[in-house]
């Protein structure tokens, strides 16, 4: 919230804020107030008519008109209501200290009258935004001292001193009164945040909630949950910040940075997915920011805590598969001289197989040729024609019970008769793989997003689109420990 001005930095607050809680109000006030001036004009027009008073007549008269056109233009333009309020208070006040025909009028009525139009006024002032209301009051006050100048014979020195302080008071209190609502509306939309949060969280998940204060750069620990493995206490707490890592970075000086760019770019809300080192594990963490009086940080722990128990049934039902695989293979071979395809299809179901029950135990790192891991890969899929430029012959370090998967998965899920791979380096001298060809890229998707954090640990990025596979490899990955 912008301090001196008194607005929500972020539009889209701004706007909610003005639309749900304050442009009805707003509106009825102005309203309200509108039909009864036009009232009391009506009143005057008949009052002055009466008395035949012609000069009365006309004033009464141009200001009744022009309030009716003003409240049903505003009425049909409700964009413009801030500018109504502020012109409805100018031409009221205006029209009372210097056009109202006093004629006939003793001094108790027209301190009545006075009162109610200051009273008028000043309700206007607590509907509008505050600066608004801090023209306006500038503005007619300022009109006020000079008109008492000019029209009085005599100077009053202390009417003009407590006028130009009255200024100061008015804005004064105006200001905390709009700053208190806008406070009360930020808290409540915090508020309303994190109970909708909350609410969505099971008993069983693993959360952290933190606050950090700007005043000392310090984080406080507001609630944890099911973290028991990591950490039990507030300063285990704040030891797993100082401890933890996201790309050889300290979780704590991460946490600084996001929320640096956070409050930078004005933002309401913040999401993201980590992956935290931590004492020779690897946790999945979804870290998000809310802004309320305090930015608050909630850890939300995906998976690593929950515990996974073996299935005997699925056991079994893979067991089963796995046979009957093999008695295919068995019956292929000993029915037919030559049936090299089927025997390679089935072939490449038992290695997924394989493979995906190999990574559940544990994940091999190892240092390969990656033209050479794809020249194998080729191999076993000899039914697609496969063009290759190597222009390089990189050498990386990767998970290959991992990268078998996902090559497997591209060559299963190819629509075309024939793919071109290539292999570079990137102008940053990053390694290239590329796939150009017409793929399942359904299937692929979704295998991408069951595979998202094996994903995370291969690529340093990576592309699908609609006939170009690329990913980037890094140089090495470290993974001394298990994901599952």
């Amino acid at each position: 919230m912008n301090s001196f001005f008194l607005y929500f930095k972020d539009p889209k607050v701004e706007q909610q804020y003005q639309i749900s809680n304050q442009h009805s109000k707003r509106l009825s006030t102005f309203m309200c107030l509108s039909f009864g001036f036009i009232v009391a004009f009506i009143i005057k027009v008949v009052q002055s008519s009466h008395e035949k008073n012609n000069n009365g007549f006309i004033l009464n008269l141009s200001m009744l008109i022009y309030l009716v056109v003003q409240l049903i233009f505003v009425w049909k333009n409700n964009q413009y209501l801030r500018l109504g309020i502020i012109l409805l208070n100018h031409s009221v006040t205006i029209f009372f200290i210097a056009f109202e025909d006093r004629s006939g009028v003793d001094n108790q009525m027209a301190m009545l009258q006075g009162v109610n139009q200051m009273a008028a006024t000043y309700l206007l002032v607590l509907t509008g935004e505050y600066i608004d209301g801090m023209i306006t009051i500038i503005i007619l006050q300022i009109f006020r001292i000079l008109w008492g100048i000019f029209q009085s014979d005599g100077i009053q020195y202390s009417a003009l001193v407590t006028s130009t302080m009255l200024i100061l008071y008015i804005n004064y209190y105006n200001y905390q009164y709009n700053k208190a609502k806008r406070s009360q509306y930020q808290l409540t939309l915090a508020d309303t945040r994190w109970e909708d949060i909350l609410k969505k969280l099971l008993l069983q998940q693993s959360y952290l909630i933190l606050q950090f204060q700007e005043e000392n750069l310090h984080f406080s620990v507001k609630q944890i949950r099911n973290c028991e493995k990591l950490f039990k206490t507030d300063e285990e707490a704040y030891a797993f910040l100082k401890q933890a890592t996201n790309q050889n970075k300290i979780m704590q000086n991460v946490i600084y940075d996001l929320i640096r760019e956070f409050k930078k770019n004005n933002q309401q809300t913040f999401n993201n997915t980590f992956l935290i080192n931590f004492q020779k594990r690897i946790i999945r963490a979804e870290i998000s920011i809310y802004q309320g009086d305090t930015p608050t940080i909630l850890f939300l722990f995906k998976d690593f805590f929950n515990e996974r128990k073996t299935n005997a049934k699925v056991v079994l039902y893979q067991y089963k598969q796995m046979l009957k695989l093999i008695v295919k293979i068995l019956n292929r071979i000993n029915q037919h001289t030559f049936c090299q395809n089927k025997y390679q299809s089935i072939q490449r179901k038992l290695i997924f197989i394989h493979l995906v029950q190999d990574i559940k135990n544990n994940i091999k790192l190892k240092k390969i040729q990656l033209n050479d891991f794809l020249n194998n890969a080729i191999k076993l899929h000899q039914n697609v024609k496969v063009n290759v430029q190597y222009n390089c012959s990189p050498s990386i370090e990767t998970s290959i019970n991992i990268l078998q998967i996902v090559i497997l998965q591209i060559f299963e899920n190819i629509k075309s008769s024939q793919i071109l791979i290539r292999t570079c380096y990137t102008k940053e001298n990053k390694i290239l793989c590329q796939f150009e060809g017409q793929f399942n890229l359904e299937k692929i998707l979704k295998f991408k997003d069951y595979f998202e954090t094996p994903f995370l640990l291969l690529f340093e990025s990576y592309e699908i689109k609609n006939q170009t596979l690329e990913f980037i490899f890094p140089q090495s990955i470290d993974i001394p420990f298990s994901i599952y």
